[in-house]
């Protein structure tokens, strides 16, 4: 059955194939392997590369030249972690948010209620319930949260 296979439908097969695995996996490595395997389904099919060891030279080599010349432009371009991100948390910093469930630097954390729903809140002074907290940061899925003067 392998025999009735065409070696451009397999380099395409291993092209596609390393796309998902991309898109999945993303990390931006496994996505220029999959752009040699499409190089190399194209040398194959035009009939440039006939033997299996010609197209593992030319699957390598497509391969390494894509990573090593455009990984760093797009790492440059793809930054995560940073103010330019797509969390638009970084709009809510200052806001002023119930506290539900009293927080206590001793005890861990407590809740505040922010846009509708409760979220977990650190803070380095103490806040009881029914006072006002300001959203000072996020770490993951914890507020970081300090106490409202009373007069604003």
């Amino acid at each position: 059955m392998l025999d009735s296979i065409s070696p451009t439908t397999v380099w395409l097969i291993v092209g596609i194939a390393l796309a998902l695995a991309e898109m999945a996996l993303p990390g931006l490595i496994i996505g220029f392997f999959s752009l040699g395997a499409i190089i190399t389904t194209l040398t194959t099919w035009a009939g440039l590369t006939n033997s299996f060891a010609v197209q593992m030279i030319v699957f390598l080599a497509t391969s390494i030249v894509f990573l090593t010349f455009f990984h760093s432009i797009w790492k440059k371009r793809i930054k995560p972690g940073t103010k330019g991100d797509t969390t638009d948390f970084n709009l809510q910093l200052g806001k002023i948010v119930p506290v539900t469930e009293f927080i206590d630097p001793g005890e861990g954390v407590g809740k505040v209620r922010y846009q509708g729903a409760l979220w977990n809140a650190r803070s380095e002074t103490k806040i009881a319930p029914g006072e006002s907290a300001r959203i000072k940061g996020c770490d993951n899925l914890t507020l970081i949260v300090e106490p409202v003067d009373k007069g604003e």
